[in-house]
């Protein structure tokens, strides 16, 4: 599943990444014992320069990864900055 695809659900979540990101590396852990409920897509931050072009108000945001965009419909709802489960998953109760 593309980006794009990500977005246009109904609820999706896109989450940044870089290769040095130590952080990224325990939520991809974390995640992989505790699957989120919804579609999700991992993106390197030199890799998603289309989405950023798509979403310019979301691209200015990024800033410490990993960086969780929350997406409905093809509309930004909600950020996550330096995400873990529990602030990914206080964002999503909050929507």
């Amino acid at each position: 599943m593309g980006w794009r695809e990500v977005v246009s659900a109904e609820l999706g979540i896109v989450i940044i990444t870089a290769d040095d990101c130590l952080h990224c590396i325990e939520l991809e852990a974390t995640l992989n014992e505790q699957p989120l409920d919804v579609p999700n897509l991992w993106i390197e931050k030199q890799n998603a320069v289309e989405l950023f072009g798509e979403f310019p108000v979301f691209a200015a945001a990024v800033d410490v990864l990993p960086f969780v965009g929350i997406f409905s419909q093809g509309a930004e709802k909600s950020v996550v900055r330096a995400a873990t489960l529990e602030r990914i998953a206080e964002a999503l109760a909050e929507l």
